[in-house]
């Protein structure tokens, strides 16, 4: 064997060598802040996979992508993994809808809502939908918590939204504001403190999560006392790089994610009480709502739930059933 030959067989068994023990690149976005749950959530996941398999790089704050872009990047692969709020799929993702009708029950609570949405039934209907997309559905891993309207100045119960221009959140809360005579205006979380400042909105939907860890009570002291969207994150990866992974990665991930959603569930309650706590102390007045307001909200509902039914087919049939079924 030539001196050259061997140097050429070195050279290829050390890059066989390197190849079978390099770390799969996980880049995951969100955002939220590092301290916010949902941050912590999202790095909980990071830090579940096994370092020596996984390289995983966080970006929160939508440090790499908006939240509003993260379907479109995590489908294009700019992003690998991205926690996103349920809402920003429907556009692509029809049955997502069914996770954004307005005034959700009181009796669907954070918990009641993540295992609806994690019931095997339902992440079967939804993965085959998030896939057209070049999307895989991992699984949801937080609640939005409370999430309601916040005004910047204090109004009459539902009438008062009317002529107001309000920050929506997508799916079927952005029609249900039109309802109510409102303007829906699109922004990413970021904006809204400097929105509400400089009176680009009247109000916003967001979470008490988002209310209290950007300050938002210096700009919007008016709370309405009642969640006008209960919505879970999900964790979603570009179906391309799920593709190429083996089986014993896709594994590694997928315990991953439940040992998040099973921390997220264990500690949401407690996070949920403290956020209500700093809500109800920073905001300055209550929206509250009368009898009328009540059978209005109602009447809300139902008309979306029912409308879902009608525009998406068995599918969605089958996930209000499954949605009832939990709803008790």
């Amino acid at each position: 064997m030539t001196l050259g030959k061997l140097f050429s067989l070195v050279l290829l068994a050390s890059a066989i060598s390197v190849s079978a023990n390099a770390k799969e690149v996980i880049r995951l976005g969100h955002y939220f802040p590092a301290e916010d749950f949902r941050g912590k959530t999202a790095q909980y996941f990071a830090d579940s996979l096994d370092s020596k398999a996984f390289d995983v790089k966080v970006f929160p704050s939508e440090s790499l992508v908006k939240g509003r872009d993260g379907f479109m990047a995590t489908a294009r692969g700019t992003v690998d993994v991205y926690s996103l709020f349920g809402g920003y799929a429907v556009g692509s993702v029809d049955l997502m809808r069914i996770f954004t009708t307005p005034f959700p029950p009181k009796s669907m609570t954070d918990a009641k809502l993540l295992e609806f949405a994690n019931d095997p039934r339902v992440l079967e209907i939804l993965d085959k939908q998030f896939e057209r997309s070049q999307v895989k559905l991992l699984g949801f891993i937080n609640s939005s918590g409370d999430t309601t309207v916040f005004m910047s100045n204090q109004v009459e119960g539902l009438k008062g939204f009317s002529g107001k221009r309000i920050r929506g959140v997508g799916g079927y809360t952005d029609p249900a504001l039109q309802d109510l005579g409102a303007s829906v205006v699109f922004m990413s979380a970021a904006e809204q403190f400097l929105q509400l400042q400089t009176g680009g909105v009247d109000g916003v939907i967001t979470t008490n999560s988002s209310y209290a860890n950007l300050g938002l009570a210096a700009v919007a002291p008016a709370r309405l006392d009642r969640s006008i969207v209960r919505t879970p994150y999900a964790l979603v990866m570009n179906l391309r790089k799920w593709n190429r992974l083996d089986e014993s990665e896709r594994q590694a991930i997928e315990e991953g994610v439940q040992k998040t959603i099973d921390w997220s569930a264990d500690n949401f309650a407690e996070e949920s009480k403290r956020l209500a706590g700093l809500v109800e102390a920073q905001s300055k007045s209550v929206i509250e709502l009368n009898s009328e307001d009540e059978q209005r909200i109602n009447a809300l509902s139902a008309k979306y739930l029912s409308e879902f039914s009608k525009s998406y087919g068995k599918d969605a049939d089958l996930l209000v059933e499954i949605f009832n079924e939990y709803n008790k």
